[in-house]
């Protein structure tokens, strides 16, 4: 089974290469660094996936600084109080069971975890992983953090799904026996790394708050001011326009340079915008405006009017023409479900074909009917 959570969607699109500077004296040419930031990049995709945020499609990595960089060093920071016992524990056990120190790590994996791992997943949520190679303390540096999002089984094995932070935007897998195997205790991951076990991580919601709907924001290097909706920034062309949008100049919050950077463009999928002075309601799937042709439509299909966000005038012509790649859509009356990839729709044959290509049928997002129309079909996915 699989959750409405992809790492093409819903990970960030740049790898997880930060470098980390736990003691710095210039003076004495001191700098001591640590790698990564993988329970930070966790956390947050999470958070934005939870608060239906636009996810920023840039792959260079975020400068220390800016916003987002320093959003995912303090989510580091709350997995390692939240989840350090934890590895802790794991990296002083032992594979295998002994009387004195217990069932060790190779058991708590599958008869502990695993079942745990399951429920959250069937229950419809995503799982703040704990992946582990340390054996003792000083290897710490060593384990890693992910998001999974999905688990299949066979007769000897189960499979999970995860969103790597080291690997962006594919499918990664990793398999273990189902049951304890002396004999293959290793679980393994389709990036080619092994890992001694894994656990359920302690995982608690918080949202940027420089995301929050109607923040007002700017790079402090770029006098252009925007309004946060859905967790993307709309540009607000003239102080006349931020005057008619009811907004105040004194609510504009100057950010580092570079963070704007990595704000999403396009807000998160289920967004409802309407241009300010206008009448027309849209939904936003993969990045493209659909527009809602009555009431009916949004109430057939239980969408909130007063979730209803005003964005700038003329700020719909910003947005993608054609929806993001990876993005399944359909249209309400019609059961044909369209895959986006390269500016096309590709018609997804079947549920086998589905199945195959790792597609969840929860991502699938419904338009109105006729708003398909005009996109450019390419083949058909067999």
């Amino acid at each position: 089974m699989r959750i409405a959570f992809t790492p093409a969607e819903h990970g960030f699109a740049f790898s997880n290469s930060f470098t980390n500077h736990v003691l710095r004296i210039p003076a004495l040419g001191i700098d001591v660094t640590t790698g990564g930031r993988c329970g930070g990049m966790a956390a947050a995709s999470m958070d934005y996936w939870y608060a239906g945020l636009g996810m920023p499609d840039n792959r260079s990595l975020p400068q220390d600084g800016t916003l987002l960089a320093d959003y995912v060093y303090d989510r580091l920071m709350d997995t390692f109080v939240d989840n350090g016992v934890k590895f802790v524990q794991y990296a002083t056990s032992l594979d295998h069971p002994t009387w004195l120190r217990g069932k060790g790590v190779a058991r708590m994996t599958r008869e502990d975890e695993l079942p745990r791992l399951k429920a959250r997943l069937n229950s419809g949520q995503p799982v703040l992983l704990g992946l582990t190679q340390a054996r003792d303390i000083t290897q710490l540096g060593h384990d890693h953090q992910v998001v999974a999002y999905g688990w299949e089984q066979d007769s000897r094995y189960t499979y999970v799904l995860v969103y790597d932070n080291n690997n962006p935007g594919v499918e990664v897998r990793i398999r273990l026996t189902t049951v304890d195997d002396p004999a293959e205790r290793a679980i393994t991951g389709s990036n080619g790394t092994t890992w001694r076990g894994l656990f359920v991580g302690s995982y608690s919601r918080k949202t940027p708050s420089w995301l929050a709907n109607g923040r007002l924001l700017h790079d402090s290097t770029d006098p252009r001011i925007n309004v946060i909706r859905g967790g993307a920034a709309f540009w607000i062309p003239s102080p006349a326009e931020l005057d008619a949008g009811g907004y105040r100049w004194t609510d504009v919050v100057a950010a580092k340079p570079g963070s704007m950077a990595h704000v999403s463009t396009c807000p998160g999928n289920g967004t409802l915008v309407r241009e300010r002075g206008t009448d027309g309601v849209y939904v936003v799937y993969g990045g493209k405006a659909f527009g809602i042709p009555s009431p009916a439509w949004m109430d057939a299909l239980h969408l909130d009017w007063n979730a209803v966000r005003e964005i700038p005038l003329g700020s719909l012509a910003g947005l993608r023409s054609a929806p993001r790649d990876h993005t399944l859509l359909r249209e309400q009356s019609s059961a044909p479900v369209w895959f986006a990839e390269g500016g096309r729709l590709r018609h997804v044959t079947s549920p086998d074909v589905m199945t195959r290509l790792g597609l969840e049928w929860g991502c699938v997002h419904v338009v109105p009917d006729g708003a398909l129309a005009g996109l450019p079909v390419g083949t058909p996915l067999t």
